[in-house]
């Protein structure tokens, strides 16, 4: 999966309808539009087929996505921003509307109102350990 096209120019933000159909062409990799619809109802909420097109047809728009060439009677899509960069521009966004820029204050609040398991908080430590060493 390439990133997007443009790197000086940011991709506007995806709502919560858009980030699900966004999974599901990520699970998918290349795929049709009718592939999305179908594990789209598959796996998630039922929506009309149109729905899904129009938000398929937005995220081309916003430049989530691209119609790759084929040979089948219609396009394929494919991802042109990986998951990663998604979920890191939005976790950016939350943490700074509601933890006024503090990634700290956001990861406090989720070790206070979260069951975390041993493993995940070993893993939490671990990151930390590596985060101080780098810092040094």
């Amino acid at each position: 999966m390439a990133k997007s096209n443009n790197p000086r120019k940011p991709l506007p933000e995806l709502s919560k309808l858009e980030i699900d159909v966004m999974d599901v062409i990520w699970e998918l990799g290349d795929c049709s539009s009718a592939e999305v619809i179908e594990s789209f109802a598959a796996s998630k909420r039922r929506l009309a087929p149109t729905t899904i097109r129009t938000v398929l047809a937005n995220l081309r728009k916003k430049g989530y996505v691209k119609p790759i060439p084929t040979i089948e009677r219609g396009f394929r899509l494919r991802s042109n921003v990986k998951r990663d960069e998604v979920a890191r521009k939005t976790l950016r966004g939350l943490v700074s509307s509601l933890f006024g820029g503090s990634p700290g204050q956001a990861i406090i609040h989720l070790l206070q109102g979260e069951e975390i398991d041993e493993r995940e908080l070993e893993r939490i430590r671990e990151m930390i350990e590596a985060k101080k060493r780098e810092s040094k």
